[in-house]
Protein backbone atom coordinates (compact mmCIF):
# COMPACT_ATOMS: atom_id res chain seq x y z
CA UNK A 1 0.00 0.00 0.00
CA UNK A 2 2.99 2.53 0.09
CA UNK A 3 2.98 2.95 3.73
CA UNK A 4 5.80 2.85 5.58
CA UNK A 5 6.61 1.13 8.86
CA UNK A 6 7.74 2.08 12.10
CA UNK A 7 11.12 1.26 12.73
CA UNK A 8 12.42 1.40 16.30
CA UNK A 9 15.39 3.55 17.17
CA UNK A 10 18.74 2.55 16.68
CA UNK A 11 20.52 1.52 20.18
CA UNK A 12 17.26 0.61 22.02
CA UNK A 13 16.82 -3.72 22.26
CA UNK A 14 16.71 -3.02 26.01
CA UNK A 15 12.99 -4.52 25.88
CA UNK A 16 13.62 -8.08 25.22
CA UNK A 17 16.35 -8.36 28.11
CA UNK A 18 14.54 -6.61 30.84
CA UNK A 19 12.92 -8.96 33.26
CA UNK A 20 14.46 -12.40 31.59
CA UNK A 21 17.40 -12.21 33.95
CA UNK A 22 18.86 -15.94 33.68
CA UNK A 23 16.59 -16.86 30.76
CA UNK A 24 18.24 -17.95 27.18
CA UNK A 25 19.11 -15.72 24.34
CA UNK A 26 15.87 -17.71 22.31
CA UNK A 27 13.72 -15.02 21.22
CA UNK A 28 10.22 -14.63 22.77
CA UNK A 29 7.09 -14.08 20.90
CA UNK A 30 3.60 -13.11 22.48
CA UNK A 31 0.71 -14.15 20.62
CA UNK A 32 -2.59 -12.02 21.18
CA UNK A 33 -5.85 -13.16 19.89
CA UNK A 34 -9.50 -14.44 21.44
CA UNK A 35 -9.48 -16.96 18.73
CA UNK A 36 -7.52 -20.03 19.84
CA UNK A 37 -8.05 -21.35 16.48
CA UNK A 38 -5.92 -18.62 14.98
CA UNK A 39 -3.76 -18.59 17.97
CA UNK A 40 -2.81 -22.04 16.51
CA UNK A 41 -2.25 -20.37 12.85
CA UNK A 42 -0.10 -18.09 14.20
CA UNK A 43 2.24 -20.53 16.41
CA UNK A 44 1.99 -22.90 13.97
CA UNK A 45 3.37 -21.05 11.40
CA UNK A 46 6.36 -19.74 13.12
CA UNK A 47 7.43 -22.74 14.57
CA UNK A 48 7.44 -23.84 11.03
CA UNK A 49 10.53 -22.20 9.94
CA UNK A 50 11.46 -21.13 13.87
CA UNK A 51 11.60 -24.00 16.26
CA UNK A 52 13.50 -22.33 18.09
CA UNK A 53 11.22 -19.42 19.15
CA UNK A 54 10.10 -19.52 22.57
CA UNK A 55 6.04 -18.85 22.01
CA UNK A 56 3.31 -17.73 24.29
CA UNK A 57 0.13 -17.14 24.11
CA UNK A 58 -2.56 -15.04 25.69
CA UNK A 59 -6.67 -14.96 25.15
CA UNK A 60 -7.62 -10.91 25.47
CA UNK A 61 -5.82 -7.20 25.43
CA UNK A 62 -6.13 -7.25 29.28
CA UNK A 63 -3.55 -10.45 29.60
CA UNK A 64 -1.39 -9.40 27.22
CA UNK A 65 -0.69 -6.14 29.19
CA UNK A 66 -0.27 -8.01 32.19
CA UNK A 67 2.00 -10.13 30.62
CA UNK A 68 4.11 -7.81 28.82
CA UNK A 69 4.50 -5.65 31.72
CA UNK A 70 6.66 -8.03 33.23
CA UNK A 71 9.16 -8.00 30.14
CA UNK A 72 11.25 -10.51 27.93
CA UNK A 73 9.47 -10.49 24.99
CA UNK A 74 10.86 -9.46 21.45
CA UNK A 75 7.59 -9.57 19.74
CA UNK A 76 4.35 -9.74 19.57
CA UNK A 77 1.63 -10.23 17.28
CA UNK A 78 -2.01 -9.12 18.32
CA UNK A 79 -5.04 -8.92 16.66
CA UNK A 80 -7.05 -5.66 16.33
CA UNK A 81 -10.62 -7.11 17.62
CA UNK A 82 -10.95 -8.52 20.74
CA UNK A 83 -13.10 -8.03 23.77
CA UNK A 84 -12.53 -5.48 26.54
CA UNK A 85 -9.72 -4.39 25.27
CA UNK A 86 -8.77 -3.74 21.93
CA UNK A 87 -5.22 -4.51 20.06
CA UNK A 88 -4.95 -0.65 19.23
CA UNK A 89 -5.60 -0.23 22.82
CA UNK A 90 -2.92 -2.52 23.71
CA UNK A 91 -0.59 -1.22 20.96
CA UNK A 92 -1.42 2.55 22.15
CA UNK A 93 -0.68 1.76 25.76
CA UNK A 94 2.59 0.10 24.72
CA UNK A 95 4.10 3.02 23.27
CA UNK A 96 3.99 5.04 26.28
CA UNK A 97 5.62 2.36 28.68
CA UNK A 98 9.24 3.44 28.41
CA UNK A 99 10.95 0.35 28.69
CA UNK A 100 8.19 -1.16 26.12
CA UNK A 101 8.23 1.77 23.45
CA UNK A 102 10.36 -0.37 20.88
CA UNK A 103 8.88 -3.56 21.04
CA UNK A 104 8.17 -4.59 17.49
CA UNK A 105 4.48 -4.96 17.51
CA UNK A 106 2.46 -6.86 14.23
CA UNK A 107 -1.18 -5.80 14.30
CA UNK A 108 -3.42 -9.00 13.04
CA UNK A 109 -6.81 -8.09 11.71
CA UNK A 110 -9.50 -8.52 9.40
CA UNK A 111 -10.04 -4.91 8.75
CA UNK A 112 -7.46 -4.65 5.78
CA UNK A 113 -8.85 -1.63 3.95
CA UNK A 114 -6.32 1.64 4.01
CA UNK A 115 -8.37 3.56 6.41
CA UNK A 116 -7.58 1.03 9.54
CA UNK A 117 -4.18 0.05 7.90
CA UNK A 118 -2.95 3.91 8.41
CA UNK A 119 -4.77 4.10 11.47
CA UNK A 120 -2.66 0.61 12.94
CA UNK A 121 0.67 2.40 11.54
CA UNK A 122 0.35 5.94 12.82
CA UNK A 123 -0.35 4.46 16.35
CA UNK A 124 3.14 2.98 16.35
CA UNK A 125 2.49 -0.67 14.71
CA UNK A 126 5.81 -2.02 13.42
CA UNK A 127 3.77 -4.16 10.78
CA UNK A 128 0.28 -5.52 10.02
CA UNK A 129 -1.24 -9.23 8.85
CA UNK A 130 -4.62 -9.01 7.39
CA UNK A 131 -6.67 -12.39 8.02
CA UNK A 132 -7.46 -14.60 6.42
CA UNK A 133 -3.59 -14.66 6.01
CA UNK A 134 -1.24 -17.27 4.14
CA UNK A 135 1.31 -18.64 6.18
CA UNK A 136 4.61 -16.97 3.40
CA UNK A 137 2.86 -13.83 4.58
CA UNK A 138 3.26 -15.04 8.12
CA UNK A 139 6.55 -15.68 7.74
CA UNK A 140 7.79 -12.64 5.74
CA UNK A 141 6.08 -10.14 8.37
CA UNK A 142 7.60 -11.73 10.94
CA UNK A 143 11.10 -11.83 9.46
CA UNK A 144 10.76 -8.48 8.80
CA UNK A 145 9.95 -7.67 12.27
CA UNK A 146 12.95 -9.09 14.40
CA UNK A 147 15.95 -8.53 11.46
CA UNK A 148 15.14 -5.01 12.02
CA UNK A 149 14.94 -4.52 15.52
CA UNK A 150 17.64 -7.31 16.11
CA UNK A 151 19.69 -5.59 13.25
CA UNK A 152 20.62 -8.83 11.63
CA UNK A 153 19.63 -10.24 8.41
CA UNK A 154 16.97 -12.66 7.68
CA UNK A 155 19.51 -15.45 7.21
CA UNK A 156 21.27 -14.58 10.15
CA UNK A 157 17.71 -14.58 12.36
CA UNK A 158 16.95 -18.37 10.74
CA UNK A 159 19.87 -19.52 12.06
CA UNK A 160 19.28 -18.23 15.61
CA UNK A 161 15.71 -19.62 15.89
CA UNK A 162 16.88 -22.75 14.16
CA UNK A 163 17.10 -24.56 17.30
CA UNK A 164 14.27 -27.46 19.02
CA UNK A 165 12.01 -26.29 20.97
CA UNK A 166 9.02 -28.49 22.44
CA UNK A 167 5.34 -27.60 22.11
CA UNK A 168 4.23 -25.33 25.27
CA UNK A 169 2.60 -26.95 27.53
CA UNK A 170 -0.15 -24.68 26.81
CA UNK A 171 -0.69 -24.86 24.03
CA UNK A 172 -4.76 -24.74 22.36
CA UNK A 173 -6.67 -27.61 21.25
CA UNK A 174 -6.19 -29.61 18.25
CA UNK A 175 -8.40 -27.40 15.45
CA UNK A 176 -9.33 -30.71 14.86
CA UNK A 177 -11.30 -31.08 18.16
CA UNK A 178 -13.22 -27.58 17.44
CA UNK A 179 -11.14 -25.43 19.29
CA UNK A 180 -11.45 -27.36 22.53
CA UNK A 181 -9.07 -25.93 25.24
CA UNK A 182 -8.34 -26.56 29.20
CA UNK A 183 -7.04 -29.81 31.11
CA UNK A 184 -9.85 -32.45 30.06
CA UNK A 185 -9.38 -34.86 27.77
CA UNK A 186 -10.57 -34.09 24.27
CA UNK A 187 -13.03 -37.24 24.18
CA UNK A 188 -14.57 -36.17 27.94
CA UNK A 189 -14.86 -32.65 26.80
CA UNK A 190 -16.75 -33.66 23.73
CA UNK A 191 -18.97 -35.87 25.61
CA UNK A 192 -19.46 -33.57 28.51
CA UNK A 193 -20.87 -31.11 25.83
CA UNK A 194 -22.73 -33.77 24.34
CA UNK A 195 -24.42 -34.67 27.38
CA UNK A 196 -25.52 -30.87 28.44
CA UNK A 197 -27.00 -30.38 25.12
CA UNK A 198 -29.13 -32.96 25.35
CA UNK A 199 -30.46 -31.27 28.46
CA UNK A 200 -31.66 -28.84 26.63
CA UNK A 201 -34.73 -28.06 24.44
CA UNK A 202 -33.78 -28.64 20.45
CA UNK A 203 -33.81 -25.44 18.61
CA UNK A 204 -32.83 -24.27 14.93
CA UNK A 205 -31.50 -21.29 13.79
CA UNK A 206 -33.10 -19.91 10.89
CA UNK A 207 -32.53 -16.59 8.65
CA UNK A 208 -34.54 -13.63 9.12
CA UNK A 209 -34.81 -12.14 5.56
CA UNK A 210 -32.29 -13.49 2.14
CA UNK A 211 -28.30 -12.77 3.21
CA UNK A 212 -25.65 -11.99 0.85
CA UNK A 213 -22.52 -12.13 2.62
CA UNK A 214 -18.72 -12.38 1.17
CA UNK A 215 -16.15 -15.06 1.85
CA UNK A 216 -12.17 -14.04 2.21
CA UNK A 217 -9.80 -16.78 1.83
CA UNK A 218 -6.26 -17.26 0.25
CA UNK A 219 -7.01 -16.96 -3.41
CA UNK A 220 -9.59 -14.56 -3.07
CA UNK A 221 -13.06 -12.85 -2.47
CA UNK A 222 -16.17 -14.55 -3.21
CA UNK A 223 -19.65 -13.71 -2.96
CA UNK A 224 -22.20 -16.04 -0.88
CA UNK A 225 -25.71 -16.32 -0.79
CA UNK A 226 -26.46 -17.77 2.90
CA UNK A 227 -29.19 -20.74 3.28
CA UNK A 228 -28.00 -21.25 7.36
CA UNK A 229 -26.80 -19.09 9.97
CA UNK A 230 -26.33 -19.14 13.77
CA UNK A 231 -23.39 -18.21 16.37
CA UNK A 232 -21.39 -20.79 15.69
CA UNK A 233 -21.37 -21.13 11.39
CA UNK A 234 -22.73 -19.74 8.13
CA UNK A 235 -23.84 -22.58 5.58
CA UNK A 236 -23.87 -20.82 2.53
CA UNK A 237 -23.69 -21.24 -1.34
CA UNK A 238 -21.08 -19.87 -3.82
CA UNK A 239 -20.46 -20.02 -7.50
CA UNK A 240 -17.68 -22.44 -7.92
CA UNK A 241 -14.02 -20.30 -8.11
CA UNK A 242 -11.22 -21.36 -9.79
CA UNK A 243 -9.76 -22.43 -6.62
CA UNK A 244 -11.43 -23.64 -4.03
CA UNK A 245 -10.81 -22.89 -0.37
CA UNK A 246 -9.36 -25.79 1.35
CA UNK A 247 -10.80 -27.50 4.57
CA UNK A 248 -9.30 -25.89 7.63
CA UNK A 249 -8.54 -22.96 5.61
CA UNK A 250 -8.57 -19.99 7.59
CA UNK A 251 -11.43 -17.31 6.25
CA UNK A 252 -13.32 -14.12 6.65
CA UNK A 253 -17.37 -13.88 6.53
CA UNK A 254 -18.19 -10.45 5.97
CA UNK A 255 -21.50 -9.24 6.10
CA UNK A 256 -23.72 -6.11 6.43
CA UNK A 257 -27.02 -4.99 8.12
CA UNK A 258 -29.18 -3.25 5.38
CA UNK A 259 -31.03 -1.03 7.83
CA UNK A 260 -28.04 0.88 9.12
CA UNK A 261 -25.00 -0.12 6.57
CA UNK A 262 -22.86 -1.93 9.73
CA UNK A 263 -20.52 -4.43 8.73
CA UNK A 264 -18.75 -7.38 10.63
CA UNK A 265 -16.19 -9.78 10.01
CA UNK A 266 -16.17 -12.98 11.63
CA UNK A 267 -13.20 -14.94 11.41
CA UNK A 268 -14.08 -18.80 10.45
CA UNK A 269 -12.54 -21.80 9.11
CA UNK A 270 -13.71 -23.58 6.10
CA UNK A 271 -15.28 -26.79 7.91
CA UNK A 272 -17.05 -27.76 4.92
CA UNK A 273 -17.28 -28.15 1.02
CA UNK A 274 -19.99 -30.22 -1.10
CA UNK A 275 -21.19 -29.99 -4.61
CA UNK A 276 -24.76 -28.07 -4.89
CA UNK A 277 -25.41 -30.24 -7.87
CA UNK A 278 -25.47 -33.81 -8.74
CA UNK A 279 -23.05 -33.62 -11.26
CA UNK A 280 -18.79 -33.56 -11.53
CA UNK A 281 -19.13 -29.93 -13.36
CA UNK A 282 -21.41 -28.49 -10.58
CA UNK A 283 -21.18 -24.56 -10.90
CA UNK A 284 -22.58 -24.07 -7.08
CA UNK A 285 -20.54 -25.07 -4.10
CA UNK A 286 -21.98 -25.24 -0.71
CA UNK A 287 -19.97 -24.32 1.97
CA UNK A 288 -19.60 -24.58 5.82
CA UNK A 289 -17.69 -21.77 7.51
CA UNK A 290 -17.00 -22.06 11.30
CA UNK A 291 -16.97 -19.05 13.34
CA UNK A 292 -13.92 -18.74 15.84
CA UNK A 293 -14.49 -15.38 16.85
CA UNK A 294 -15.93 -14.84 20.68
CA UNK A 295 -16.12 -11.22 20.50
CA UNK A 296 -19.86 -9.94 21.92
CA UNK A 297 -20.07 -7.06 19.34
CA UNK A 298 -19.93 -9.47 16.69
CA UNK A 299 -22.02 -11.73 18.17
CA UNK A 300 -24.74 -9.19 18.63
CA UNK A 301 -24.95 -7.90 14.72
CA UNK A 302 -24.61 -11.78 13.53
CA UNK A 303 -27.90 -12.11 15.88
CA UNK A 304 -29.60 -9.76 13.44
CA UNK A 305 -29.62 -12.76 10.76
CA UNK A 306 -31.48 -15.06 12.35
CA UNK A 307 -34.38 -16.25 14.97
CA UNK A 308 -34.53 -19.50 16.90
CA UNK A 309 -37.89 -21.47 17.15
CA UNK A 310 -38.34 -24.78 19.07
CA UNK A 311 -38.13 -27.74 16.86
Amino acid sequence: MGLRMRAPRSGKLAWHQQGRGAMTDKLHILVADDASFTRDLLKKGIRGTYPGFVLHEVANGRQAMNKLSGGGFDLVLCDWEMPEVSGLEVLEWLRQEEHLAELPFIMVTSRGDREHVVQAVEKGASNYLVKPFTNEKLIEVVTKALARSRGISAKALKRLGAADSQPSANDSASVLAGGLSGDLGIAESIQTRGEAASEQPKTRAVPRRKVIAQVRYSAGTIGCLVKEIDFQQAVGIIKRPEQLPALFEPATFDFTTEDDQQTSRMNAYVHALQAAEKRREAEFVRVTLRFVDDDPEKQSHLGHFFQTIDE
